[in-house]
């Protein structure tokens, strides 16, 4: 019995050396088992095909850069759409800004006046209500202010003269004397037009009745009657 003991002794530590190593080479085969499962895996995950997402996004680059014709592609003709017309747009606006010429801006007003062509106009209006020491100076500088500052006629505007007027009578003759540039098209039909010259001092007169109070009937300041101009 002692030597069975002895030698059952003795197998003990071999035994469990060797379970040992067994063991230690099971599990080093399971994790080379376990690496080559995730190679195996990551292969497979970058075979799998894009997703739906991915796909449009490549294809919507990818048609940008078809060829529409000869060596260009499609996003080079849509900028070159773009520059074109960019370039248009500027070369038109430059052309425009050197072409075109304001009437107003072309004659010099001193040059118009010293060049001796004139055009006088005669007409009548009606005082809204007589005033006393009314003169016909009043009357002129009023007519004076609005066409001097008239901006369609202040730079033509020579001249106002009142020819005929008593405190006795609420009726002003005068006279209106503008220069007039070289003939132009248009110029004489619209600008030295009598109606349109008329209608200015007419909107003059309104504005003023805006301006003050339109109720009240005193007559303390010099008002002329819009509906009794005449000018021709």
């Amino acid at each position: 019995m002692s030597c069975l003991l002895v030698c059952f002794r003795d197998r003990g530590p071999r035994a469990e050396a060797e379970a040992m190593k067994r063991q230690s080479c099971v599990q080093e085969h399971e994790i080379i088992e376990l690496q080559a499962d995730n190679v195996e895996e990551g292969e497979a995950d970058h075979d799998k095909p894009p997703n739906t997402q991915t796909r449009k996004e490549r294809n919507h680059w990818r048609s940008c850069r078809n060829v529409v014709f000869w060596k260009c592609q499609l996003w080079m003709v849509i900028t070159t759409i773009f520059l074109v017309f960019f370039l248009v747009i500027l070369i038109s606006l430059i052309l425009y800004s050197n072409v075109y010429i304001d009437e107003d801006d072309y004659w010099d007003a001193d040059a118009l006046l010293n060049s001796g062509n004139c055009r006088s106009f005669s007409g009548t209006l009606e005082l809204m209500c007589g005033l006393q020491h009314l003169f016909s100076d009043n009357i002129t500088k009023k007519l004076t202010d609005v066409y001097s500052s008239s901006l369609a006629l202040g730079r033509y505007f020579r001249s106002a003269q009142v020819v005929s007027f008593s405190n006795e009578n609420s009726t002003v003759f005068y006279q209106l004397e503008f220069s007039v540039p070289p003939p132009t098209e248009g110029f004489m039909e619209n600008t030295m037009n009598p109606d349109f010259i008329k209608n200015i001092l007419r909107q003059n007169i309104y504005d003023e009745d805006d301006v003050s109070n339109p109720g009240t009937s005193e007559c303390n300041e010099l008002k002329f009657d819009p509906t009794s101009l005449t000018l021709t």
